[in-house]
C-alpha cells in the first residue's frame, strides 16, 4: 500500500507552483463530497420520516375490512409507498426482536407486531400515547416510529378469522445510517481528509524549513520535494562551496603575503640594530612591532574557525569566573557575579524546623563547546571594558534550555548606536584614543568566536557605560 501511494505521489507535478493549486482543488473537492454525502443522508432520512408521518390515512384504508376482506390468501395490494400481503397465517415465525402491539381499528382491538431483524434502537417510539387517538393518527405515529428505527421492518396485523396481513414499505421502513452515525461518519471523513492534507502541506514546506536552518535537504528520491526546493538547494550548495574556496584562497594568499613580509621586516629589524640608540631607533622598532602585530592579527582572525580544538561539556560560569580571578590576581578591577542561587526549604523533622536553603550549582550553565576559544573571546571583551571604562563587571545568567547569557559592563563613554555595526569590523576601533594601543581586532575576534558557538553579541548603552551581552548556545549534550 505504501509503495502504491508513493507511486501515485510521483505522478503529481514536481513544480510547487502547480502542486499548491492542485492541493487546494483536491481539498475543496474532498470537502464538497463529504459535505454533500452528509447533507444528502440527512435529507433522505428527513423525507422518509415526513412521508411516514403523513401515511396514516393510507394505512387505515389498507387495514379496513373492505380492503383485506376482498383479497384472497396470497394476494398483494399496493397503495402509495406501502404493500400489503394477505395470508391465512405467517409463513415463518416472527423474528426474536419483534415488538408486540395492540391496534384499534373499526372499533375492534387487534393484535399486531412489528418485526425487526435486530433490536430496535428506539422501541418507545412504537408505543401509543396515553390519550385517545383516531386510527389514522395512531397508524401515522406508528409508521414514523418504525421509520425512526432506521432498519428494515414489517407490520403484521392479526385479523379475525385467522387472517394475517403483512404491510411493508421498502422506501421508508428500510435500513439506512442513523442521524448519529451520519454525523460520526461525516466528522471521521473530515478528520481523515485533514490527516492526508496536513502532512502533504507540511512536506511541501519542509524543504524550505531545512534550507532556512542551513541543514541538508532530502535527496531526489523524495517524491514530495518540489523542483524549486532542489534548485534552491543546489544554488546554496554552489554558493557555499564557492565561498569556502574563496575563503581558503584568501587565507593562503594572506599567509603567503605574511611570509613574504616577515623577511623584509626581519631585515629592517637587523638594520635598526645598526642605528645608534635614541628616539629614532625606538620609533623604528615600534613601527616594526605594529606591522608584525597587524599581520599576525589578520592571520589569526582568518584562521579562527580552522584552528583545531576538542569540544566537550563544561561549565561556562566556572570558565568565566576563573578568567575574572586571573584579572583580579594581576590587580585589574574586574568583578564577577555568579548565577543566582536556587532558594529551597529544608524538610521538617522532630528535631528541626524548616529553614530556607540557598543552593548554587554550575549545572545550570553547562555547555558543549571549545573552552579555549570562548576564554579568548571573553578575555577580549574584558580587555575592551578595561581599556575604555577602567573597570568591568561580569555576570553569567542561564536564559533558557538553549542559551546562556554573559554580561560584560564597562563604565566608559559607550558606543553610538549607528557605530555598532562598524566597530565589529576588523581594524576598526570604537574610540580613537592615542593613549591606548590596539588595532581594532579584539572585538572582531570575539564576535567570530561567539558566532562559532551559535551565539551573538548585543550592545546596550547605559548611564554610564556600555553593556555587552554575549549569547552562547549550549550546543549538543
Amino acid at each position: 500500500m505504501g509503495a502504491f501511494l508513493i507511486a501515485v505521489i510521483k505522478l503529481l507535478p514536481r513544480s510547487l507552483a502547480k502542486r499548491l493549486p492542485l492541493l487546494a482543488i483536491l481539498s475543496f473537492l474532498f470537502g464538497a463530497v463529504v459535505t454533500g454525502w452528509t447533507m444528502q443522508n440527512f435529507y433522505n432520512r428527513s423525507i422518509a420520516l415526513t412521508q411516514a408521518e403523513t401515511s396514516g390515512e393510507v394505512l387505515r384504508d389498507l387495514l379496513g375490512k373492505e380492503t383485506w376482506q376482498n383479497l384472497s390468501d396470497g394476494d398483494v395490494i399496493s397503495s402509495g409507498l406501502f404493500e400489503m400481503l394477505r395470508g391465512p397465517e405467517l409463513h415463518d415465525a416472527l423474528p426474536p426482536y419483534s415488538v408486540p402491539l395492540i391496534l384499534t381499528l373499526d372499533g375492534e382491538r387487534l393484535r399486531a407486531a412489528v418485526a425487526f431483524n435486530s433490536p430496535p434502537k428506539l422501541p418507545e417510539a412504537l408505543s401509543a400515547r396515553n390519550e385517545v387517538q383516531t386510527a389514522a393518527a395512531r397508524l401515522a405515529e406508528l409508521s414514523r416510529g418504525i421509520a425512526r428505527q432506521d432498519q428494515t421492518a414489517a407490520l403484521h396485523v392479526f385479523m379475525p378469522s385467522d387472517v394475517v396481513v403483512t404491510i411493508s414499505a421498502p422506501t421508508i421502513w428500510q435500513s439506512r445510517p442513523g442521524q448519529t452515525w451520519i454525523a460520526i461518519i461525516g466528522i471521521a471523513a473530515f478528520v481523515l481528509g485533514l490527516s492526508l492534507v496536513i502532512p502533504l502541506a507540511l512536506n511541501l514546506a519542509a524543504p524550505f524549513k531545512k534550507l532556512a536552518a542551513r541543514g541538508p535537504v532530502s535527496g531526489p528520491t523524495d517524491p514530495l520535494t518540489s523542483t524549486e526546493a532542489y534548485l534552491i538547494r543546489d544554488k546554496i550548495t554552489r554558493l557555499t562551496e564557492r565561498y569556502a574556496a574563496e575563503q581558503e584562497k584568501k587565507e593562503r594568499d594572506l599567509a603567503a603575503i605574511s611570509h613574504d613580509l616577515r623577511t623584509p621586516i626581519t631585515r629592517l629589524r637587523l638594520r635598526t640594530e645598526l642605528l645608534p640608540e635614541g628616539d629614532l631607533r625606538d620609533r623604528f622598532e615600534a613601527d616594526l612591532d605594529d606591522v608584525s602585530s597587524i599581520i599576525d592579527g589578520a592571520l589569526d582572525l582568518l584562521s579562527l574557525r580552522s584552528q583545531p580544538e576538542e569540544s566537550y561539556q563544561f561549565s561556562l560560569a566556572s570558565l568565566v569566573e576563573s578568567l575574572v580571578n586571573d584579572y583580579s590576581d594581576t590587580g585589574k578591577n574586574v568583578t564577577f557575579f555568579a548565577p543566582e542561587a536556587v532558594e529551597l526549604q529544608s524538610a521538617t523533622s522532630i528535631f528541626t524546623s524548616p529553614e530556607d536553603v540557598s543552593i548554587r550549582t554550575d549545572n545550570t550553565c553547562l555547555i558543549f563547546g571549545q573552552p579555549d576559544k570562548l576564554r579568548r573571546a571573553f578575555s577580549n571583551l574584558i580587555d575592551n571594558a578595561l581599556k575604555y571604562g577602567g573597570r568591568a563587571v561580569v555576570e553569567v545568567k542561564p536564559l533558557s534550555n538553549d542559551m546562556i547569557g554573559v554580561d560584560i559592563r564597562d563604565f566608559g563613554p559607550g558606543i553610538e548606536p549607528d557605530e555598532v555595526a562598524r566597530v565589529r569590523l576588523p581594524f576598526v576601533r570604537g574610540h580613537t584614543s592615542q593613549s591606548e594601543r590596539g588595532f581594532g581586532l579584539g572585538l572582531s575576534i570575539a564576535t567570530e568566536l561567539i558566532e562559532l558557538h551559535g551565539g551573538t553579541l548585543e550592545f546596550t548603552n547605559l548611564e554610564p557605560g556600555l553593556l555587552v551581552t554575549a549569547l552562547v548556545s549550549r550546543g549538543a549534550d
